[in-house]
């Protein structure tokens, strides 16, 4: 098992000698962020089946289920009720919190919105605009950021939130805002978990 530095230049390695070389590579790995770092296009296989495929951005990015997402890197599911879809959006209701995401194919119904660690938003407790209330759970210092787990209450899940230098640190124990914001979110199918 190779070290955190010398993974990342071997992986360089590898990338720069397939484009030099002009190859098509099939690799094979299940390290997520090195099949980013060194793929143009990706297969994530699911219990023998493929589950998407596509370019490393759009699987991170805009992934068609709970299982890519997670699988992709770290990924916040969040259960979430979509109320209507209108042209491209869909009104999506998170408990107190009401959002407009792009719909992507899914109707009215349950779903999930799948939202990044570093995406998510937290602050401290406020009146009530479209934030979620949470507390925080766990607090972990990680050199040049922290990580939070956020435990929301409606629903009852809970976010890891990563924070790169925080203005404002909150304790563990401490009562915090969650605000998801439509453009750090996307929505996935409840029935493709």
């Amino acid at each position: 098992n190779l070290d955190a530095k010398l993974r990342r230049r071997v992986r360089e390695e590898i990338r720069e000698l397939q484009l030099s070389l002009g190859l098509t590579v099939a690799y094979v790995t299940h390290d997520q962020e090195e099949a980013l770092a060194v793929s143009d296009r990706i297969i994530v296989m699911s219990n023998a089946r493929v589950a998407q495929i596509g370019a490393p951005r759009e699987l991170y990015e805009a992934p068609v289920s709970c299982f890519v997402a997670d699988f992709v890197g770290a990924a916040n599911l969040i259960p979430a009720e979509v109320d209507k879809a209108d042209g491209e959006l869909a009104s999506v209701r998170i408990g107190p919190c009401h959002l407009k995401l792009a719909h992507r194919g899914i109707g009215p119904g349950k779903a999930y919105v799948a939202i990044r660690p570093y995406r998510v938003s937290i602050g401290p407790p406020c009146c009530g605009n479209g934030e979620l209330e949470g507390h925080v759970s766990k607090v972990a210092y990680v050199g040049d950021h922290l990580e939070y787990g956020v435990r929301i209450s409606v629903p009852a899940v809970e976010l890891i939130a990563i924070v790169p230098e925080p203005m404002q640190a909150f304790a563990k124990g401490a009562k915090v805002a969650v605000k998801i914001y439509p453009n750090s979110a996307v929505l996935v199918p409840a029935d493709q978990t």
